[in-house]
């Protein structure tokens, strides 16, 4: 029988790994990808990450870190918790595209990894 956990954590760890190579390598044949999820603005992007912008590159390293926790055991937390670890992330990228503030590549970073954290704690869909 298939453990959807392990499975789900599997497919997430593949995708979250794509987009964190994607991130770092900024490879031409997965640039189109990488533009599907991601607005890529160079001022909005840490220099040693080019291939996506700050919240974007954190959101898949907290993906790909939590999801690896997952194979191994169920993580903490309800569905409360993930939308509460993904809250910052919602309230800075809006924010910040109405216009009311300029959020900092460390704001971006901050928040990206606790929204893809939160993602994997909703997948794990406890209420």
């Amino acid at each position: 029988m298939v453990n959807l956990r392990k499975a789900g954590s599997g497919l997430l760890i593949t995708i979250g790994a794509i987009f964190v190579f994607g991130a770092f390598v900024n490879p031409p044949f997965i640039r189109p990808l990488l533009a599907l999820t991601c607005h890529r603005l160079p001022s909005r992007s840490f220099s040693w990450a080019p291939g996506l912008c700050a919240r974007c590159t954190f959101f898949w390293i907290g993906i790909l870190f939590s999801s690896t926790l997952m194979l191994f055991k169920k993580l903490p937390g309800s569905v409360l918790t993930g939308l509460l670890l993904i809250l910052p992330m919602a309230l800075d990228g809006s924010l910040q595209f109405i216009g009311l503030y300029e959020s900092t590549n460390i704001m971006r970073l901050l928040t990206g990894f606790l929204g893809g954290a939160g993602l994997c704690v909703l997948l794990e869909g406890r209420s």
